[in-house]
């Protein structure tokens, strides 16, 4: 006897909250089998959206499940305000609360909103909310119209028995839903009334993304088609944005996120003659954004230095624009370290390389080694070579290079890579993925280290905060570190291993307790690296989320192999949390002091180097800004903050890496903007004041700025409008004064303004004042242009 099922839809209304910056993290179980889980990140209540096919006209148990709760005083909590099953909504009294903590006084009490320890909220939910799907009753098509057909030819992953689900929308509407469960790509056929002769947008929508038990669910969307016209994935009609975060993707047929790619089709495909008959086919009812635009009038000019931009006419009044003229000052060439000679030691609170150099290590975190991908971070926007091309333009000299355990437990082909943009490396494992990446950076003088960000594959850090796992117990970590250390032998790129990401929670330093004493661990797997390694930096990170290596003062690190070690703690602005020395009444002169007591007194007694293995914040406040610059001269040596080096002549300041390279980091974001190009300018005008200085080395590489347009509509648009923008060079050249750009900004309902950035390249030479335009256009239509003048660097 076979079953009817049907796509469900169950929502989690939560939020959460956390005094420690890791998010409360839960999954979702239907019947005992997990069907998605997510972080509750969000302050105020957000919908957390699942699809699961389960039987029609059967009752269900759901499950709520919260597993990350902590052990220390630092509060995490989850908060659900209610599920919704297919439009039916239950709220957490209609459930009951299972405790899982150690301390629970019963195992099981009336169910409540709040999650205050590890736990699950289970509903029994009746066969009423499962109703078997009833056919659709054709629609009488309106006049004007005719009935296309959508072709989606698509391909999926499936995880947890699960294929890649997804709705399809024209104009926002929802015109049915498909699951691709092959690998072997299919046609999904809907049809839907439409007006002809115009311009419609055509939306694939993946909303189930998930990893179960080491498999990925992925969607492959290879192409849309209307009534046979077929338009690639890759044609520059398409776009993709990730749902978590907004960013945009390019043209792309691989969703390994949830998704939405979007196919912005002209009126060509829209031409059926006749009338029509039948009606359009549906699904759910839940509608995505979208609607095309309309064409515009003229555009005009704002501030700026001189001049402004002119306008074209689209035929549409109700679209105007201003964009102003923008001057930006040639940064010049700014010191980097140059070239750092082979493997590194220490030698009292110094960084020595081969040729006795004292060096300096300035460098940018690239996560996504850790999972789910295994491999860095942003290889579907960029090639590995044009993402180090970039960092060591902008004058950084190091890489931290984060993995986890779990990547070395398949030797499938990884996920998370445009194979167009990186030919060399399909058909790759993991680990030779990461070969070719510290490859590339050792031919372009950058060093690597690695770091072991994760034991069991995901986001952020150990959710208990040890360094082993049920799954990767320290023994693991130990044979993995050592395969590392006899992969790399002899490779100079590869300088250091950063031992394990963030102790926390339960971490003790110097107890004897084998379980949690972290400084204990620590020297037991840097023993066991230097057993086949000798020449690796061992960097040992601090507890409380490295936060403080106060426990240094009783419990020093002691390696076999000496003049190794390296204390790595991590800082955050105010981004990440209102840490008391933030807001104290002396900020941000209180800093030193803050600083010296938690790690600062390692650097300052000369009892060994200092690398901050992570720092940084959003920067999008003044307080976090005056946080950043004080932090950067700290560690160039300003330990009273009065603008003067505190330093000993020949001594570098201290070592770092920023947090982060790529954008998807959700508390901080990344020295990239969401385009995966743009290189925030306020967040690399500050941390360039700490890249290492040439002191008795060589090399300059070319400061950078950002020329930022701003363009502001007259008034707001009712339906989504897109405007595209591209550089033309005046008597500035694309590729030496400034990096060509190209793109679109889209106005939603509402929007009246948008910036275009365009990175502007430093160099010594007296030029003059140089220019480039901005063009803006609508179609056909010019919209406007705008000047960027470039003037010399002050000297």
């Amino acid at each position: 006897m076979s079953t009817t099922t049907a796509p469900s839809k169950i929502v989690v209304n939560a939020y959460g909250q956390s005094q420690d910056g890791v998010a409360p993290h839960f999954k979702l179980l239907v019947d005992g089998q997990e069907v998605g889980s997510a972080n509750a990140a969000a302050t105020s209540s957000k919908a957390y959206s699942f699809t699961a096919d389960l039987a029609a006209n059967t009752a269900h148990t759901v499950q709520v499940v919260y597993d990350n709760d902590t052990a220390n005083a630092a509060n995490r909590d989850l908060y659900v305000q209610s599920i919704e099953v297919n439009g039916h909504t239950l709220k957490p009294t209609d459930a009951v609360y299972e405790r899982h903590d150690d301390a629970a006084p019963a195992p099981t009490q009336a169910g409540q909103e709040a999650m205050w320890w590890d736990g699950a909220l289970t509903f029994k939910t009746p066969a009423s909310h499962y109703a078997a799907p009833v056919a659709a009753t054709p629609a009488v098509p309106a006049a004007g119209t005719a009935q296309n057909v959508i072709t989606v030819n698509a391909a999926g992953n499936s995880a947890g028995g699960e294929g890649a689900h997804f709705t399809v929308l024209v104009d926002g509407k929802q015109i049915g839903e498909g699951t691709a469960t092959s690998p072997d790509a299919k046609d999904f056929k809907f049809t839907a009334d439409l007006a002809q002769g115009t311009a419609h947008a055509v939306e694939v929508k993946y909303d189930n993304d998930a990893v179960i038990g080491g498999s990925d669910r992925n969607l492959y969307v290879h192409s849309v088609g209307v009534d046979g016209k077929t338009v690639a994935a890759t044609d520059a009609a398409m776009s993709v944005h990730r749902t978590a975060d907004g960013a945009e993707l390019g043209a792309t047929s691989d969703l390994y996120w949830d998704a939405t790619l979007t196919a912005k089709l002209d009126a060509s495909h829209f031409a059926a003659t006749g009338s029509s008959t039948g009606g359009s086919t549906g699904g759910s009812t839940d509608a995505g954004k979208g609607g095309s635009s309309t064409g515009g009038s003229t555009g005009g000019s704002t501030g700026g230095s001189t001049g402004g931009s002119t306008g074209g006419s689209t035929g549409d009044a109700s679209l105007s624009l201003k964009v102003g003229n923008v001057t930006a000052s040639d940064p010049g060439m700014v010191q980097s370290s140059g070239s750092i000679n082979g493997f590194l030691h220490t030698n009292g609170n110094q960084i020595v390389d081969e040729s006795g150099n004292n060096v300096r290590l300035t460098g940018v975190n690239w996560f996504g080694g850790e999972g789910y991908n295994y491999v860095p971070a942003g290889l579907w926007a960029d090639s590995y070579q044009g993402h180090i091309d970039s960092m060591k333009g902008l004058g950084f000299n190091v890489i931290r290079l984060t993995w986890a355990d779990d990547m070395f437990d398949s030797e499938a082909v990884t996920n998370g890579i445009d194979y167009s943009k990186n030919p060399d490396l399909k058909g790759l494992t993991r680990l030779q993925v990461y070969d070719k990446v510290i490859d590339y950076a050792g031919k372009v003088g950058m060093k690597v280290i690695l770091d072991h960000h994760r034991n069991d594959g995901g986001a952020g850090t150990n959710e208990h905060g040890l360094w082993y796992t049920a799954n990767n117990p320290e023994s693991k970590v130990i044979a993995d570190w050592k395969m590392l250390a006899q992969h790399y032998a002899g490779n100079d790129a590869v300088i250091g291993a950063d031992l394990h990401n963030e102790p926390s929670v339960t971490a003790t330093w110097g107890d004897g307790n084998q379980a949690t004493d972290w400084a204990a661990a620590a020297e037991r797997i840097g023993n066991s690296i230097q057993t086949v390694n000798k020449d690796w930096l061992l960097l040992v990170e601090g507890t409380e989320w490295s936060s403080t290596l106060a426990g240094v003062k009783n419990h020093p690190i002691e390696f076999d192999v000496p003049n190794k070690l390296v204390y790595s703690p991590h800082a955050y602005g105010q981004s990440v949390g209102n840490f008391s020395w933030l807001t104290d009444s002396n900020f941000p002169n209180n800093l030193p002091a803050q600083y010296d007591g938690m790690w600062g007194f390692i650097y300052k007694n000369n009892i060994a180097p200092v690398l901050i293995g992570e720092f940084g914040g959003q920067m999008n406040s003044a307080a976090e800004q005056t946080w950043a610059n004080a932090f950067v001269k700290y560690m160039n040596g300003d330990w009273n903050l009065d603008g003067k080096s505190d330093l000993p002549a020949g001594q570098q300041g201290m070592n770092w890496t920023y947090w982060a390279w790529t954008p998807e980091s959700g508390d901080v974001g990344g020295l990239l903007e969401k385009d995966y190009k743009t290189i925030d300018p306020t967040k690399m005008n500050i941390i360039k004041a700490g890249l290492a200085s040439s002191s008795g080395q060589s090399g300059s590489v070319p400061g950078s700025d950002e020329a930022v347009f701003t363009v502001q509509l007259a008034k707001a648009v009712t339906t989504a409008t897109t405007i595209d923008y591209a550089t033309e060079d005046g008597t500035a050249k694309a590729g030496s004064d400034y990096t060509a750009a190209h793109g679109s900004l889209t106005f939603q309902p509402g929007e009246t303004s948008k910036t275009v950035s365009v990175h502007i390249n430093g160099d010594n030479v007296t030029e003059g004042t140089e220019n480039f335009l901005l063009h803006l256009t609508h179609g056909t239509a010019n919209l406007g242009t705008a000047t960027g003048y470039i003037t010399d660097h002050a000297a």
